[in-house]
């Protein structure tokens, strides 16, 4: 009785971890297309490859609701040479002071990762603060697990 029960219950778990890996790979290849979408009409289809790499570690580190790219990329401004790329994150945990900024480059573009809690972004829109407004009135999702 015991050995069936075990074998339902590995059979359930392997199920329910298909599904998460299928999803996970989904949102994934939807985060590609979105990347390619955005960085082939400004010409930049060299930062594909690395911003999605650093996205996906990005994604598996921090366990997003939401990724966003705003600012001159999101809105096909992008300047190589003069813009960076600015990404925002949202999460559903508070972020401590020390760890809500992240500043690297790929290629020889700066990146800018805002790391923000969903509690937090829905104070800052509340108090009309300019980079999360235009975030979410201009940004891409390129990655949403709600």
């Amino acid at each position: 009785m015991h050995g069936q029960l075990y074998l339902h219950i590995n059979i359930i778990v392997k199920m329910m971890l298909k599904r998460h890996w299928e999803s996970q790979q989904r949102l994934l290849n939807l985060l590609k297309e979105r990347l390619r979408e955005i960085l082939s009409s400004i010409n930049a289809q060299d930062l594909i490859e690395p911003l999605e790499s650093f996205l996906e570690k990005l994604i598996a580190e921090f366990k997003p609701l939401r990724v966003i790219i705003v600012g001159s990329l999101a809105k096909r401004k992008f300047i190589r040479g003069l813009s960076d790329i600015d990404i925002l994150v949202v999460v559903n945990y508070e972020v401590p002071r020390d760890k809500r900024f992240i500043l690297t480059s790929l290629r020889d573009v700066d990146v800018e990762i805002t790391i923000v809690s969903r509690h937090e972004l829905e104070k800052a829109l509340e108090e009309d603060r300019e980079f999360y407004v235009d975030a979410i009135k201009y940004g891409v999702t390129v990655f949403s697990s709600e």
